[in-house]
């Protein structure tokens, strides 16, 4: 009874991972929203609110993934707006039979802010044939989540996936701190816009300055040195303030 209960479940998911990726496919030709995938071992939720943000500051439409909605029926659900099932086959009924009137929506969003998650070989590969980036934002590249890789190298191969399918009229804004992330840009078609305290940064550091409620910074751009605070401890809030920032730009075609 058991080996059958788990043989359905492993039928059901197979079943939702490719009906929801071809909605989702036909949804995103039908209506063309600009694509922002966030990647990257951490940091990738701070990034996306910040991304978020600054969308909708100027008025755009914008969604983002929730939380973990990131993987091979997750990145769809989101897409969709759709909400998970989990565990129960009743509770995908309703997702599934929302999902096909998603392709006759009047209204859909201008952009999609989505965290792609890399937890396993090959997941790159598969929600790059469901999605296509316009901008690809590249936090960092660590040991984190290695445990599924045999080393670095196999990871990378990921993020170098990511890479690949972005042509030259797209945008890559990454972390240059990171040096992996520095290697694999190397042989990038797409334009490539770092920031962080490396010296051939776009959006370069100058200073972090920890205060009272948050941390003031200075970055430099096109050599203007700019001023910010957040109301956020941590580096890695600076680095997502930096990325909002360069968001703000490419939205206001002053790249």
């Amino acid at each position: 009874m058991i080996i059958l209960v788990n043989m359905l479940k492993y039928i059901g998911k197979i079943f939702l991972k490719y009906y929801l990726g071809l909605i989702t496919k036909i949804v995103l030709v039908v209506h063309r929203p600009i694509i922002i995938a966030v990647a990257g071992s951490i940091n990738k939720a701070f990034v996306k609110e910040e991304v978020k943000k600054a969308l909708e500051e100027r008025k755009y439409s914008v969604r983002a993934n929730p939380k973990n909605f990131n993987t091979e029926i997750g990145l769809p659900l989101a897409v969709l707006s759709l909400p998970s099932g989990y565990n129960s086959f009743r509770d995908w009924i309703p997702a599934i039979l929302k999902a096909p009137r998603k392709i006759f929506l009047r209204r859909f969003p201008k952009y999609l802010v989505l965290s792609i998650g890399t937890s396993d070989p090959g997941d790159a590969s598969y929600l790059l044939k469901i999605i296509k980036p316009k901008i690809l934002i590249l936090t960092e590249i660590s040991q984190r989540y290695l445990e599924s890789f045999k080393d670095m190298d196999e990871l990378a191969k990921e993020y170098e996936m990511m890479r690949d399918i972005l042509t030259e009229d797209d945008l890559i804004i990454a972390n240059f701190d990171n040096s992996r992330i520095r290697e694999i840009l190397v042989e990038s078609k797409a334009r490539v816009l770092g920031f962080g305290f490396f010296e051939k940064s776009d959006f370069k550091l100058i200073k972090i300055e920890k205060q009272y409620a948050g941390q003031s910074f200075v970055y430099e751009y096109k050599n203007n040195q700019i001023n910010k605070n957040i109301k956020r401890f941590g580096k890695h809030h600076v680095y997502a303030s930096l990325v909002k920032e360069a968001i703000i730009k490419y939205v206001e075609k002053k790249l």
